[in-house]
């Protein structure tokens, strides 16, 4: 439980930070490595108590699941991926959309705004996709699913209690994105919830960040 809170405090100061700080290129790159590495510090360690506690990674969901898997589970990831591609409209789908986006990208700061800068956003990609599956579908769901169960209404706090915690984490990206980022932690949730898997998880978010600073790269390069 500690986990999460520890994400959530280092994502608000990074949001406070993020309003005074000169990005530079030099600072950006910095920050997706360390970034990166505290991610995966914090998946290594929940690994690390997860095996002294002799329980198999399988359980955490570093397998394949409950194959083949369910229906309704492979459909919440296809309604999700519809979804994605709405907002990616919504963010840039004319010159007026991409005008505001540029504008919450520029707040934001640290995303990439050239291709050298997006080489480097992609270690962070992987390891946010990595750290933060185990973290908070893997480890949390599991954890709240002994907590309150998996049947009747203990599966609503088994998959919203990480999905909240997942969003308050980031933050510092505003509460528009935090909403749509507990959306997708609730879909996400699910797909392990009812899999028992978290590599399909890993790379569609791995891939969703890396989406997010092409997009970035992009808006700046045809500014």
């Amino acid at each position: 439980m500690v986990l999460p809170a520890v994400l959530f405090l280092n994502a608000r100061r990074g949001g406070k930070r993020a309003t005074t700080i000169h990005w530079t290129p030099a600072l950006k790159v910095r920050m997706y490595y360390a970034n990166g590495i505290l991610l995966l510090g914090l998946a290594v360690l929940t690994l690390a108590v997860w095996h002294f506690a002799g329980r198999p990674f399988t359980d955490l969901g570093l397998g394949w699941g409950r194959t083949p898997y369910d229906p309704l589970a492979i459909g919440i990831i296809f309604a999700f991926l519809a979804l994605y591609g709405v907002d990616l409209f919504a963010e840039a789908g004319s010159p007026e959309r991409q005008r505001q986006t540029r504008e919450r990208f520029s707040e934001l700061g640290f995303l990439p705004t050239t291709g050298t800068q997006y080489l480097h956003f992609l270690f962070l990609c992987a390891c946010a996709g990595v750290g933060e599956e185990i973290v908070y579908r893997g480890f949390l769901i599991t954890y709240s699913a002994e907590l309150f169960g998996d049947i009747g209404w203990g599966v609503v706090g088994t998959l919203v209690l990480p999905a909240v915690s997942f969003g308050l984490a980031h933050i510092y990206q505003g509460f528009h994105a935090v909403v749509k980022i507990v959306a997708m932690a609730l879909l996400f949730g699910f797909f392990f919830f009812r899999t028992g898997s978290l590599w399909p998880l890993i790379l569609l978010h791995t891939a969703i960040d890396a989406v997010g600073g092409l997009l970035s790269w992009y808006l700046e390069e045809h500014d």
